[in-house]
């Protein structure tokens, strides 16, 4: 009796068409959500890089302001002329007018802590006039003060960014620190009494965007102790 040999059906082996389409969309949908991390990722890193820098700029802005202004002092000098000198949105009144210059722009809007006229200062420094890097003392025994009037302002320039600048005698920039959309200097008087009889506040108010459209603020404030001259 012969053995009768049975065929044995092929068995199915890799991919359906369906299963194909399945794994491809399966695929891309993770392949867009990666890509879309790695660009949240960029972003972000952007982001906190560009506010790092503002914020490194920023505070070495105010520091050099606060180094040089704890050096100053009250001076009235006569003739209704009293150091510091405060003035607003770059209009001082005729005597300090060398300081006179156009008011900033700005993008802060109304409500915004940074919204408002800027508040710039005048003041004087010791004298040093044999440059031993100590302030120099007069026949009194009273400290000296030297002639030149120091400024800081802040000022918009050609390519609309506003720079807090340093100037002798309103002239001579020197570029302090950049993207300032504010600067206040508060006395006793202007700040309701929050801060000390003989000191100024500063507050310093920054903003930019970056390349990513993402809008970076910063403010950074100090309070220097005048010498009483």
């Amino acid at each position: 009796m012969k053995a009768v040999a049975r065929k044995r059906s092929p068995r199915k082996s890799g991919f359906s068409v369906v299963e194909m389409m399945i794994s491809v969309a399966v695929m891309s949908l993770l392949c867009g959500a990666l890509v879309e991390s790695v660009a949240n990722l960029r972003t972000m890193t952007i982001f906190s890089r560009n506010r790092s820098s503002l914020q490194t700029m920023a505070d070495k802005a105010l520091l050099e302001m606060v180094t040089e202004l704890r050096q100053s002092g009250e001076r009235d000098v006569g003739g209704g002329i009293v150091y510091p000198y405060y003035f607003d949105g770059g209009a001082p009144s005729d005597d300090f007018i060398l300081h006179e210059h156009v008011p900033a722009g700005g993008d802060a809007e109304f409500g915004d802590d940074d919204f408002g006229a800027d508040r710039e200062l005048v003041f004087l420094l010791p004298a040093d006039d044999d440059n031993d890097g100590r302030p120099d003392i007069d026949m009194d025994g009273d400290l000296a003060w030297g002639a030149t009037e120091v400024s800081y302002t802040v000022n918009t320039r050609a390519d609309g960014i506003n720079y807090l600048e340093r100037r002798q005698d309103g002239a001579n920039p020197t570029i302090v620190g950049h993207h300032v959309e504010r600067m206040v200097i508060d006395t006793a008087e202007s700040s309701a009494f929050e801060i000390p009889l003989e000191t100024i506040r500063i507050r310093l108010f920054f903003r930019r965007t970056d390349s990513n459209g993402y809008l970076i603020r910063y403010s950074n404030e100090a309070v220097v102790a005048l010498r009483n001259g």
